[in-house]
Parts: structure tokens; C-alpha cells; sequence
């Protein structure tokens, strides 16, 4: 019995022994595995914190190195609080990415980029990475604050040649509703800048001549740049660009107004124009020209695509026309539309006004009233000359009347006389008197000198009369008391 529970004893230590070995032998190589499992992948950033502003991108190169056999990975981030509205990704140069591939052995870097938010508050923030078993952690430091501030959004507008297209209107709508929040319009260069708030938003890019462009969901961030690079547009087969070079004139009266149109056909064939006009004054003439200075009217142009041509529109207004604002629609029609430009043509008269009579020179006895006519003559062109009158500035005592007082209006090319009579004083000396006489209007003044002699009454004669009639008298008394003897 003692034999038996030794040998069973030293059968139980076989077999204890042997279930050891055996069991060294089937788990090595799983304990040897699950032992590589947690030190496969290595995870190694040599700058794992790094300071920036918000709205600043952070970007971590990390170094992964595999010490187990060749795997595919995923590669994951979590992070918490305020930092999860943050755009994390991982990049492969340009290209996103969410796999790696590393062969037994090998090594990769994979970027970690991080955009922050403009309006995030001052402080760090941990950034947790998980690849394979590997494990890190990433610091972002936000050393200034960005909130309230705008984004700018950037682009640049060609036509399919590559030519910068001046005057195209970009137009930001809210993504959501439609709103319209800004809209300015490219540069020569072709570009465009606009500052906006932070938002999601659709961009119209337009111009006449060419097919619209819409860009939707473009994200502005606070304190960033959203740069929509080149966008082409597409030229439309008719079409072209109109342009008058001061669409507002004001002349003279006697001129002839001459507007300079330029017609640059962008579309993608040639195309012959028809010209027209709306709103010419009865007694008036205009006529299309291709030079300024020449007289050859025309009624049509041919213009091939991409060439530009200049246009001479001349109005010639009647004699008799009146001061004032004329308005009219140059009309160019071509195959598939009409382009209108409305044209202002403001009539200014030149005023003139003579002062004239039939004599510069006049004599007056002493005692007596001198009598003369005085004649105004509107000698401007367009312009009526209103309120005329006259005043009369002579030596102290004189006296004086105008007839009329005054007219109210005056026409170009019209006259009208006045009257003037004047009386000297009584003990006047006689001599010759300058009387100035100056007519006023509202637009204009004119004066003149007229002469005036004063002369005294002769006394010889009555003398004479007085001495005969004495003589007479004389004779006839010496004949009645001597005659009869």
C-alpha cells in the first residue's frame, strides 16, 4: 500500500510535471505575443506641445513605428470640453486620412493637424492619440483670444483664357435662409477680398457677359482666411459690354455735344449691332459716328469676338433751343438682346446783353425836361434775361423818369426800349452833365455814359424886338408932334 501511494505519487509528480511543460510550450509563444501586442506600435512627437493664437492651425508630425509584424491601423484622437469643436484631422501631405499601413519593422510619419476655433478661450488643452496600442498625448496652447472678430473670405475670378474678369459681383448668402449678408465686386486684378462673421455660406460670383458660378457650404472661421482660389466663368456665346465715357454732359448753347461709347464684344462669336436712339426733342438731329470729328453717320457695326470698337454719338440741338436738362436712351441692339444707357445733356446759355441808343449826346435849354430812348438787347444764346430794369445816376437835383419800370422777361435776340426823361435843376449852370444809365437783370448788369448839354436861353432877340419897337415909338411920336408944321 505504501509501494502503491509511491508510485501514485510519483505518477501525480509526472504528470504535474508534464502538464507544466506542456503548458510552458502551448502558451510561450501567446504570453511572447500578447507581450509584443503592448509594445507593437511607438508613438514618438518631438515637439508635443505647441503655442498659438485662436483660429491658428496646430500641426504635429508623428513618428510611428511598428516593433510587431505588418498591420493595418486606425487612427484615432479624443479629446474633451471646448476643444471638440475643433477640426482634427489626420493628413498624409494634402490627403485626409484615417488608416495607416505599417510593415513589420517599419516606421511612418502621419501628421496630426488641429484648427482651433477663433473665439476659444486663453489656455491648454490636451489632445489624447490612439494608434494600434500605442498611445500619446499633444498639447495646444491658445495664447490669444480672436472672439468678435471677422473671417476673410479670398478669391479670384478668370474667364476660360485665363484673363483676370474686372467687375464680376460676388454675392455671400447665409447657407441656411438664403439672406444676403455682402457683395462686392472684383478688382481689375480679378479678385476680391470680403470680411464676414463666422458662418457657413453660399457664394454667387456673376457678371453679365458670362454664366454664373455658386460655391456652397464655404466655412468662414474667425480670424481666418478662406480662400476660394480661381474661379473660371464661362463667357455666353452674344454678348457685349457697353461703355460711355461721361454719360453726363453740360454745354454751351452753339455746341454740339459729341458722347464716346465703347462696345467690347466679350461673347464667344462676332456679331453685327444696330443703333437706335429713344428721346430726341422734336427739331433736334443726332447721328451715330465712328470717328469724333468726322460726319459719316452709321447705323450698324460689326464688332468680331474679343475686339473692342468706339462709338461717336453726336446731337445737334435747334437754333432757338431753351436752358435746361435733356435725357435720352442710346439703344444697341444686337442678336440676342438690347443694352440701354441713359444719357444726360444739360444745356447751359451763355448770357448777353447790349446797351445801345440812338444817340450818346443831348442838349436841354434851362428849365426844360430832355427826352431819349434807350434800347436792351438780350444778345445771348438759350438764356432769357429776367427782372430788367434800369437806374439812373446823375449830378445832385437832377430829376428823372423811366418808362417802363421794369420787364419781367427777355428772350434771346429780343429788345425792348425804355424811356427816360430827365430835368435839370432850375439853377443850373450850363455846361455838360454826365448821366450814367445801367440796366440789371437777374443774370447780367450793363452800363453806359450819356452825354447832356444845358444851355441858356439867348436874349438878343428880345433886345433887338425891344430897341425897334422903341425906335418905332420913337419915330411915330416925333411924326405926330412935328409932322403937321
Amino acid at each position: 500500500m505504501e509501494k502503491m501511494n509511491a508510485k501514485t505519487r510519483k505518477l501525480v509528480v509526472i504528470l504535474i510535471l508534464a502538464s507544466f511543460f506542456l503548458t510552458l510550450f502551448f502558451l510561450a509563444p501567446t504570453a511572447a505575443q500578447t507581450g509584443s501586442i503592448e509594445k507593437r506600435i511607438g508613438i514618438r512627437c518631438d515637439f508635443p506641445g505647441q503655442m498659438i493664437e485662436a483660429g491658428d492651425t496646430a500641426v504635429f508630425e508623428l513618428m510611428l513605428v511598428n516593433h510587431g509584424k505588418t498591420a493595418t491601423y486606425n487612427l484615432r484622437y479624443w479629446t474633451y470640453g471646448e476643444a471638440k469643436r475643433w477640426d482634427i484631422m489626420f493628413m498624409d501631405g494634402e490627403k485626409e486620412v484615417y488608416k495607416v499601413l505599417l510593415s513589420e519593422g517599419g516606421s511612418k510619419t502621419v501628421t496630426l493637424a488641429v484648427d482651433t476655433t477663433g473665439d476659444e478661450n486663453v489656455g491648454e488643452y490636451p489632445i489624447h492619440v490612439d494608434i494600434g496600442d500605442g498611445h500619446s498625448t499633444l498639447y495646444v496652447k491658445i495664447t490669444k483670444m480672436h472672439k468678435g472678430e471677422k473671417g476673410t473670405l479670398e478669391l479670384t475670378v478668370v474667364d476660360k483664357e485665363g484673363e483676370k474678369v474686372k467687375g464680376a459681383t460676388v454675392s455671400v448668402h447665409k447657407e441656411a435662409g438664403g439672406a444676403l449678408v455682402d457683395q462686392m465686386m472684383t478688382t481689375a486684378a480679378g479678385e476680391v477680398r470680403i470680411a464676414l462673421p463666422k458662418g457657413t455660406y453660399k457664394v454667387m460670383i456673376e457678371k453679365a457677359g458670362y454664366k454664373s458660378e455658386e460655391k456652397k457650404d464655404v466655412k468662414i472661421r474667425i480670424g481666418r482666411t478662406t480662400d476660394l482660389g480661381i474661379i473660371p466663368l464661362e463667357k455666353e456665346l452674344f454678348f457685349v459690354e457697353v461703355a460711355v465715357k461721361s454719360p453726363s454732359k453740360t454745354v454751351m448753347i452753339g455746341k454740339n455735344p459729341i458722347y464716346e461709347i465703347e462696345l467690347k464684344n466679350i461673347g464667344k462669336c462676332d456679331d453685327t449691332y444696330r443703333l437706335n436712339l429713344q428721346g430726341l426733342p422734336d427739331k433736334w438731329y443726332s447721328r451715330y459716328k465712328e470717328g469724333a470729328t468726322g460726319t459719316d453717320e452709321i447705323s450698324e457695326l460689326f464688332i468680331k469676338s474679343g475686339e473692342v470698337k468706339t462709338l461717336y454719338l453726336e446731337f445737334v440741338p435747334p437754333y432757338d433751343v431753351e436752358i435746361g436738362v435733356h435725357n435720352f436712351t442710346s439703344i444697341i441692339e444686337s442678336s440676342t438682346r438690347s443694352y440701354e444707357q441713359n444719357l444726360t445733356l444739360k444745356l447751359r446759355g451763355s448770357y448777353g446783353l447790349h446797351l445801345y441808343s440812338s444817340r450818346y449826346k443831348y442838349e436841354v435849354y434851362k428849365g426844360d425836361t430832355v427826352s431819349f430812348d434807350v434800347n436792351v438787347l438780350n444778345a445771348g444764346q438759350g438764356g432769357s434775361l429776367t427782372n430788367i430794369s434800369l437806374e439812373i445816376r446823375a449830378p445832385e437835383g437832377w430829376s428823372g423818369d423811366i418808362e417802363p419800370e421794369y420787364v419781367a422777361s427777355l428772350r434771346p435776340g429780343d429788345r425792348r426800349t425804355f424811356n427816360i426823361k430827365l430835368l435839370p435843376p432850375g439853377d443850373i449852370v450850363a455846361s455838360e452833365y454826365k448821366v450814367n444809365v445801367k440796366v440789371t437783370s437777374d443774370q447780367i448788369v450793363k452800363e453806359d455814359d450819356f452825354r447832356i448839354v444845358v444851355k441858356e436861353r439867348s436874349n438878343i432877340l428880345l433886345y433887338g424886338v425891344a430897341l425897334l419897337a422903341a425906335v418905332i415909338m420913337g419915330l411915330w411920336y416925333m411924326f405926330r408932334k412935328y409932322g403937321r408944321r
